[in-house]
């Protein structure tokens, strides 16, 4: 997350169950007590998330811009955070319609009264609990092999820094770059170069962040030899360039 506003907070609940942790990186909540409007900010990952909130449920696709929310007054919100590629078995569609959208949801989870039984939870505990026995009923007999391999493929260019680029996953993982474009399009909603780039910027906000470096060595380290275009992809995924983003992180 860039920024979260002074009234508000957030936390993460882990799967209990080894079969929804196929499927589920966590649980997570929200919520916030303001005066003024203010906005929070993140640096989304490519994965699906089913948001409870007010009296409804949403499907959020990948959202492929900073998000970026004004809060105001107060509220909460409880979210289910998919692993990538895993929210595809659950859905009529594949996740590239689902990118950049919000959609109600349907019967993706089971039936049509767990909205409300899911909100009328008095905890971000309890709600998880209700979430993850409704998950438990509508699992398939195993993960899709495909949804496993594109799941795993995004996990790998998370840990690994040294996949810099489509061509270095395209060798890394044996499939063609066609091959590889369908199965994210299909399974996880997004490029390849999408998830690399997105990463590795990500990667990059963490270093400015929290390691006495400068922008230039940051740049290189990720493999810019351009230093103007690691500063138009980083303003482009992040709202300000790495020199802005460095001050703002560093100031007292």
């Amino acid at each position: 997350m860039l920024h979260t506003p002074a009234g508000a907070e957030h936390g993460r609940i882990a799967p209990s169950s080894e079969r929804v942790a196929e499927y589920v990186e966590h649980y997570w909540w929200a919520r916030w007590s303001l005066e003024s409007a203010q906005a929070t900010q993140v640096l989304s990952y490519p994965s699906v998330h089913v948001v409870f909130e007010g009296t409804t449920a949403s499907i959020v696709g990948v959202v492929r811009a900073k998000f970026v929310r004004e809060l105001v007054g107060r509220g909460e919100v409880f979210g289910i955070k998919f692993r990538p590629g895993m929210f595809r078995p659950f859905s009529e569609v594949s996740s590239h319609a689902l990118t950049d959208k919000t959609l109600p949801l349907g019967r993706e989870l089971g039936k049509p009264g767990l909205v409300g039984e899911v909100l009328a939870q008095g905890s971000s505990l309890q709600r998880a609990a209700v979430v993850e026995r409704a998950l438990e009923r509508v699992l398939p007999g195993a993960p899709p092999a495909d949804a496993l391999v594109a799941r795993r493929l995004v996990e790998r260019v998370r840990s690994d820094p040294s996949l810099r680029s489509v061509g270095s996953l395209v060798a890394a993982c044996g499939l063609s770059e066609r091959a590889l474009q369908r199965l994210f399009r299909e399974f996880v909603g997004v490029s390849p170069k999408w998830v690399v780039r997105r990463f590795r910027l990500q990667e990059a906000a963490e270093l400015l962040a929290t390691a006495k470096e400068t922008v230039a060595s940051v740049a290189a380290r990720l493999g810019y030899f351009d230093q103007a275009h690691f500063t138009k992809d980083f303003k482009a995924v992040v709202g300000r360039t790495p020199s802005e983003f460095l001050a703002q992180s560093r100031s007292p």
